[in-house]
């Protein structure tokens, strides 16, 4: 089964690592007035109630400090089902009285975040992808940082390209230590939009078991040339869409909705020098159990 093959770094939050000025948004649960129940993963982080004593909490409208008050165990399961629970950790915060609406709440940010948030660019009208723009013969790898679980310990991280087959179809082949698998996605089943910056390819070669009907098999995002974000519908929906901008002391940072195996979460993409970085959180499968 193919897993979105994207990479990032997981802090638990500011005090995890001091050089990082950024850490993997977390999710949320639920939004009740000012109580925010964010999603910490199976267990609460060592010491989170001064490690995460502060969120930011993330809206379609603005930013928005958000207190740590405390955890609760979230568990799911029937008692004579013979199962054992199925158990993941929110972190309840309470947004400071006098902030603005937000409006649809999307991700919360450790520490403190002073800044602006604006919708995405508008998608361009899809068009379909001229082979000889994309195709290479050189592999490219997506955003990577080594951290599990989206490439497993031991397990070489894929590079893409599109390529034309001695029969003239183009489809797209990844290559894992230097061993090259065709994925089985023609480009022609493939429309081709412009995001901003971005260029996102999305593809349609037949029905996906698991995945919604309307869902492509297939979301790639690209700046220029060079691939991002690679998502495959696996069990879940395959997905890089834009959600957000951040303007934040001069610089932009996107908020992506990445599909992983069973699950989509959000993301955030930045540009780090001459290098794009991708911070996500893994997919939590106890939470996919609720």
């Amino acid at each position: 089964m193919r897993y979105a093959m994207v990479l990032g770094v997981t802090l638990a939050s500011f005090g995890a690592a001091a050089e990082e000025r950024w850490t993997a948004p977390y999710q949320l649960e639920a939004v009740s007035g000012r109580t925010t129940r964010v999603i910490l993963g199976e267990q609460a982080p060592e010491d989170v109630a001064s490690r995460l004593q502060v969120m930011t909490l993330v809206g379609t409208r603005g930013l928005a400090v958000a207190r740590f008050q405390r955890t609760e165990a979230v568990c799911t399961g029937e008692e004579d089902a013979g199962l054992p629970p199925v158990c993941h950790t929110v972190g309840v915060y309470t947004q400071a009285e006098g902030t603005p609406d937000l409006g649809e709440h999307l991700v919360a940010l450790a520490g403190t975040v002073t800044g602006t948030v604006s919708l995405p660019a508008p998608r361009t009208a899809p068009e379909r992808p001229v082979p000889g723009q994309w195709t290479s013969d050189t592999f490219e790898r997506p955003v990577d940082e080594g951290a599990d679980p989206f490439t497993p310990e031991g397990l070489p991280v894929p590079g893409y390209r599109w390529r034309t087959s001695p029969e003239g179809h183009v489809t797209l082949e990844s290559s894992r230590d230097g061993q090259s698998e065709n994925t089985r996605v023609p480009l022609d089943t493939c429309t081709q939009e412009r995001q901003g910056p971005f260029t996102r390819l999305e593809c349609f070669p037949g029905p996906t078991p698991f995945a919604p009907a309307d869902s492509p098999a297939a979301s790639l995002l690209y700046v220029d040339r060079r691939p991002l974000v690679v998502s495959f519908a696996d069990y879940g929906e395959a997905s890089t869409d834009l959600v957000a901008s951040l303007r934040v002391g001069g610089d932009t940072q996107y908020l992506v909705r990445v599909g992983l195996k069973g699950q989509a979460v959000t993301g955030l993409l930045f540009r780090e020098g001459s290098a794009w970085r991708l911070l996500l959180r893994p997919a939590d499968y106890p939470v996919l159990g609720c």
